[in-house]
């Protein structure tokens, strides 16, 4: 998984984002509005996934904003929570 903090966006400037083919992605909001893909408004504390098809998007701050960008290839398994503990069972867990 690949993290990356923007630098503060101001409220005119759009970030082009390129993803890897195959890679999920997810924008958290950390402060101010943004807008993906001109449509897809988010503020403080949102998340937004992206596509898997190796497209980004475009990021649009409606104000001053900063974005965590997260990607990362799927695992492609299970997955159980329980608590704070993730595993591929429910026996793992336990």
């Amino acid at each position: 998984m690949v993290a990356t903090l923007t630098p503060l966006l101001s409220g005119s400037a759009a970030v082009s984002l390129d993803l890897p083919e195959g890679h999920i992605g997810a924008l958290v909001v950390l402060s101010g509005r943004i807008r993906v893909n001109g449509s897809h408004p988010a503020g403080e504390a949102e998340m937004v996934l992206l596509s898997r098809n190796g497209r980004g998007g475009i990021i649009g701050a409606d104000s001053e904003a900063t974005v965590l960008v997260l990607t990362g290839e799927p695992i492609d398994e299970p997955v159980v929570g329980h608590g704070p503990f993730l595993m591929n069972t429910a026996a793992e867990i336990r």
